[in-house]
């Protein structure tokens, strides 16, 4: 749980800028009053608007991705990590035998379908400035100064020598490295 105050920022965060609302659902005390399981990796997923959707609490065992297709995308608006994945759901079509997607928008990194990147250059991990989602991770990886936000174009991948995905379920050092050679262009054929 050590996320949950980037959580609870993101909420309040959302909440006023889509509602105007600018009293806090507080998570903490909502998840105090649910029903969690003692053991193993769950995800929680907490639907909102107003007030509280929907809870659920499931298991969670991370995808394992060893292949990423890059895909170049029109902008669309996922800041607030909305319900609706219909947008992403659509661009992840498009990974071609692949295992995820490395989504760009005029050449320029943003994320893959499930999580942030991370990018390490053999003395830095960097990510991009200006992905769809600020994802919470990143947050916390970004103020301990341990990743970097910059701009990251699809050429700029030559400069790397692995990348990682990361979101609130998979922590950096959790993460499986995949090798630059195995991010494809559109169209390219997998080795």
């Amino acid at each position: 749980m050590d996320l949950l105050p980037l959580h609870q920022e993101r909420v309040n965060h959302a909440r006023r800028k889509l509602f105007g609302i600018k009293k806090q659902l507080n998570l903490r005390t909502y998840l105090a009053q649910q029903v969690l399981p003692a053991t193993g990796y769950h995800k929680i997923r907490i639907v909102y608007d107003q007030g509280i959707q929907s809870f659920s609490c499931t298991p969670y065992s991370p995808r394992k991705v060893s292949t990423l297709r890059i895909v170049e995308l029109e902008p669309f608006n996922y800041r607030f990590k909305y319900a609706n994945r219909s947008e992403l759901d659509k661009a992840f079509t498009y990974r071609d035998g692949c295992d995820d997607i490395l989504m760009s928008w005029n050449s320029y990194l943003t994320d893959t379908y499930y999580g942030n990147i991370a990018l390490h250059d053999g003395h830095k991990w960097w990510t991009p400035a200006h992905p769809l989602l600020k994802g919470v991770r990143r947050a916390s990886l970004c103020r301990q100064e341990q990743l970097h936000p910059t701009l990251i174009r699809v050429p700029d991948l030559k400069y790397f020598k692995e990348l990682r995905i990361i979101n609130a379920m998979i922590p950096l050092a959790d993460s499986v490295p995949i090798s630059m050679d195995q991010i494809f262009l559109p169209g390219a054929a997998l080795v």
